[in-house]
């Protein structure tokens, strides 16, 4: 028993110092690319990244919920493919963007690197409708406590309003999940909702 327990500890540690340096990564894949701009006027252009996002979230916002705290979100969003189809259906179905990203507990609660895909749909001509599925590497429970997540990889899915501010910024309004639906022995589920800012480089 105490050998399980020292096990589930070493392993979280593990996990909290895994998500801990991807979120490091990810914010230094952002701060590169500012450091070159004042070498290179037309960087934005030949980089790979296309918007970088930055917010707060409410951690484990369901009512059964009793993890707490706000989570610090860092997200890289890559172009899309350079391929264009004749219909806009085509076009948001096809033309997904990679995205990248980290949330961090400002607690001791639940640390989180993800990866996915993103599409967007237009609504008006500054607002827009945003969806995006995926897998998540995580630090939290996965014993078999009530609040366990079950496995230490997860799916992940997200829904944003997203509002233009100008040629650059953009504010988005997020909730996101994460699961394992039902294919490890328990299935807590982890929502967390709150506010990003976006800033497009291209």
């Amino acid at each position: 028993m105490r050998a399980s327990v020292y096990l589930r500890s070493v392993l979280g540690v593990r996990m909290r110092f895994v998500c801990s340096s991807a979120a490091i990564a990810i914010l230094a894949l952002c701060c590169a690319p500012l450091s070159a701009y004042a070498q290179a006027a037309d960087i934005w252009t030949r980089s790979i990244l296309d918007e970088v996002r930055l917010g707060v979230l409410a951690h484990d916002i369901e009512p059964n919920g009793n993890q707490g705290g706000v989570d610090f979100n860092i997200e890289l969003l890559f172009k899309r493919p350079t391929t264009v189809y004749r219909t806009s259906l085509e076009n948001i179905l096809l033309r997904p963007r990679f995205h990248l990203g980290s949330s961090l507990n400002f607690g001791s609660d639940t640390n989180q690197v993800y990866a996915g895909l993103t599409w967007d749909i237009p609504l008006a001509p500054k607002l827009s409708l945003e969806v995006s599925f995926g897998g998540v590497l995580h630090d939290g429970p996965t014993g078999s406590e009530p609040n366990s997540l079950g496995c230490a990889l997860n799916f992940r899915e997200s829904l944003s309003i997203g509002y233009q501010l100008s040629d650059r910024w953009r504010v988005y309004g997020t909730v996101t999940h994460i699961s394992n639906a039902d294919l490890c022995d328990q299935n807590s589920g982890l929502t967390s909702a709150g506010v990003r800012f976006g800033y497009t480089l291209n």
